[in-house]
């Protein structure tokens, strides 16, 4: 009896131990499946993701994640071949040959074929607004095929072969492939069902690194597309934050892995800690010194300019994450150009007498930006000057022409990419004179290479248009991360997630 008693006690023992290590091996399954998810909150999950139009950056890099383009942009603002393996443009600029890779395939395993390519662009042209398909609406016959006037295969020069997609231009546009990098020209099948996600979103086959796996009001999980990634993140968990604040609030007890932008009050905190991901943003903010009342004369532009500049300076000394100061640089990557800031300081080193104002007024755009940037200047010039900034912050009124013209000066937003200087010059046209305006035409209606050196310095050296500071996107990782990269249209690259 005794040594029956004995066996079972060293049974049990036996059982238990046993059971302790597969608990263990338990315990390091689980841990290793959470390292493979990340997660990370905007403020609204976007059920319609047909059109860009009302998508912010945030909800583009949904599409970004599960749908490539022909061609992409990295982080260095290089154009680089996606879907493409090789491009290759005429001598006259007006055709464009893609070889399309033989690597690259569906989520469901099916092989991205050049017609597949060619179907999409004919239904973004007859789905997508007009402002956001200038580079097709460029190409030879797609205007007549989206007014119903030609058919899509005879009459628009888009072409599926064996191997290549090859599209032709009515003329030479220098921008076409920097617009073909945009998230709206990444290749989506049957695009016209993606306006309703939370529908269609399982029936839906995808061409980038990963594909959604569920999608409501609450979150979206994307899973990896082991047929184009081989080596990603695993799963990929977009929740509805209400605020930045509220993702950070998450960040803090280990719920969110990524914070973008997180509130200025904890950059310095997240650096210290190594938890802070900077990465040059091509948004630019430009101070308008309203010169078309006369009221203000040029030395007055002049010494305003200075005294903003030293406003941003004092900021950004102590906050130095979120901006970089321009420096007279209408581009960042201008700032190299040692020669032209050094002509541009001695300008605005000029002294001269004028009847300065007690009161200057200031407008611009309602963001969380711009608060920063009016507070500053106004505190600034409190502490500094015998001039108080009156400023007011505005939402749709922004638009009103009337109300800008009562303001000395105006804040404004604008896309510093160097690779479109057309359209960053063509965003200051309702702010220029007359006669900036009819070089700008001529600029644009001549073959200059993107050199618009002699509108820029006009608009220098009378100051009228000025550059204030090149913002950086702000990224809080949490320690699953040790790495993460933006594209050069300031969406996450989730391919590139360590």
């Amino acid at each position: 009896m005794k040594r029956i008693f004995f066996y079972a006690i060293m049974l049990s023992f036996i059982i238990l131990f046993c059971l302790g290590f597969v608990n263990k091996e338990s315990n390091n399954l689980s841990t290793d499946d959470s390292q493979e998810t990340i997660s990370y909150g905007i403020n609204e999950i976007p059920e319609d993701l047909e059109k860009v139009t009302n998508l912010s950056k945030r909800h583009e890099d949904i599409i970004c994640a599960v749908s490539k383009g022909l061609v992409s942009k990295d982080v260095d603002n290089k154009i680089v071949p996606s879907l493409a393996s090789e491009i290759t443009k005429s001598k006259d600029g007006i055709q464009y040959e893609f070889k399309i890779r033989d690597d690259i395939f569906w989520s469901d395993g099916s092989k991205i074929t050049p017609n597949d390519i060619a179907t999409f662009f004919k239904e973004l042209l007859k789905e997508e607004d007009e402002e956001n398909i200038q580079a097709l609406l460029n190409v030879y016959g797609s205007k007549e095929f989206r007014e119903g006037k030609v058919a899509y295969e005879t009459g628009v020069a888009i072409k599926g072969n064996e191997n290549s997609v090859i599209i032709r231009l009515n003329k030479a546009d220098d921008n076409f492939l920097n617009e073909l990098t945009k998230p709206q020209y990444t290749l989506r099948k049957y695009l016209i069902m993606w306006r309703n996600m939370k529908n269609n979103y399982s029936t839906l086959i995808y061409s980038g690194d990963y594909k959604i796996d569920s999608f409501n009001k609450d979150q979206v999980v994307l899973k990896r597309n082991e047929n184009n990634n081989k080596s990603g993140i695993d799963t990929i968990k977009i929740l509805n934050d209400d605020s930045v604040e509220t993702s950070m609030a998450s960040y803090e007890v280990k719920e969110r892995d990524i914070v973008i932008n997180p509130p200025e009050s904890e950059l310095n905190k997240l650096s210290e800690q190594k938890k802070l991901i900077t990465l040059p943003e091509t948004k630019g903010t430009y101070l308008i010194i309203n010169s078309k009342s006369n009221s203000i004369p040029l030395q007055g532009r002049r010494d305003i300019y200075n005294d903003v500049c030293k406003a941003t300076e004092s900021y950004q000394n102590s906050n130095n994450k979120e901006f970089e100061l321009a420096e007279g640089s209408f581009f960042r990557e201008d700032k190299q150009d040692l020669t032209k800031l050094q002509a541009r300081k001695v300008i605005s080193n000029k002294e001269g007498e004028w009847n300065k104002p007690k009161i200057l007024t200031l407008l611009c755009e309602d963001t969380d930006e711009n608060r920063i940037l009016c507070r500053t200047i106004e505190d600034w010039f409190k502490n500094n000057t015998n001039i108080t900034i009156k400023y007011s912050l505005v939402k749709e009124e922004f638009e009103d022409e009337e109300l800008k013209k009562r303001y000395d000066m105006i804040l404004v937003n604008n896309n510093a990419d160097s690779s479109d200087k057309a359209d960053f010059y063509d965003n200051f046209k309702k702010y220029l004179t007359e006669d900036q305006n009819k070089l700008l035409e001529k600029l644009l209606n001549t073959k200059n290479n993107g050199d618009y050196s002699s509108l820029e310095e006009n608009l220098f050296d009378n100051y009228d248009i000025l550059p204030l500071v090149f913002y950086n996107e702000n990224i809080a990782i949490s320690d699953k991360i040790s790495d993460l990269k933006l594209d050069g249209n300031g969406n996450i690259n989730f391919a590139t997630i360590q």
